[in-house]
């Protein structure tokens, strides 16, 4: 009989999302995965299978408890400024918000069941939008999509050479 498991699954998939997030796949090591989660190299490997399967996990995760529950919400908002600001809030939170759009630049041209997971929460998005925006939603999924693609890419300058006023200065 085998030893029972020394660390919790779920919260090596929440740290190890909040790695890809952050740095996307390719960004980050199984080093990194090890020391984030605490995990030894061999349990990782035992549990999840590869580096690529924790990726899927992590993804199908973020599907699951982020993407879907926040699309149902958005779904049921008939008003299209609320659904719409509910869309850019929705993809703007949490720890591993930009997962989906990371996976869908980086991941998803080379690794088809990543392009289905990403395709998944495109769909959602889209379909959320659909109730109040109707053929519109497409264009507008695409539009905080990018927008958040956009935001993403900007580079973190110091405060004293961000553009405009830094209004958390004394």
């Amino acid at each position: 009989m085998g030893r029972p498991r020394a660390f919790d699954t779920d919260q090596a998939v929440r740290t190890a999302a909040v790695l890809f997030a952050a740095h996307g796949y390719e960004g980050t090591s199984v080093d990194d995965l090890v020391t984030a989660t605490g995990i030894h190299r061999g349990s990782l490997y035992k549990v999840f299978g590869s580096k690529r399967s924790l990726h899927l996990t992590v993804l199908r995760t973020h599907l699951d408890h982020e993407i879907h529950p926040a699309t149902a919400a958005i779904a049921t908002l008939t008003d299209p400024e609320q659904a719409l600001s509910a869309a850019i809030a929705s993809y703007d939170n949490g720890p591993a918000a930009g997962l989906l759009l990371l996976s869908a630049a980086e991941r998803a041209p080379h690794d088809p069941d990543v392009a289905a997971l990403v395709a998944e929460g495109i769909t959602a998005l889209e379909d959320a939008l659909r109730p109040s925006h109707g053929d519109d939603a497409p264009r507008l999924a695409s539009t905080v999509l990018g927008t958040r693609l956009r935001l993403r890419a900007q580079p973190t300058a110091p405060k004293e050479h961000r553009h405009g006023p830094d209004l958390h200065r004394p």
